[in-house]
């Protein structure tokens, strides 16, 4: 799969467990419930580890929008 290295960049910014969670959801198309479950935690902390990583996301991807 061909991704912009400002992607990789940008996810290289959160920490593993956050990273991990929203990698396994969005790319890889596992629930929440299903991440939860493989990384041990409840559902509700993926919830928020991802809320987080598209929050901290957003703007630096939003600084390079069509270089």
């Amino acid at each position: 799969m061909e991704v912009d290295p400002d992607l990789w960049r940008a996810l290289n910014t959160l920490d593993r467990r956050t990273r991990a969670a929203l990698v396994l959801t969005i790319l890889d198309g596992y629930t929440q419930e299903e991440v939860a479950g493989a990384l041990g935690v409840a559902r509700g902390t993926v919830a928020s580890w991802l809320s987080r990583a598209r929050g901290r996301l957003q703007p630096i991807l939003e600084e390079n929008p069509d270089d």
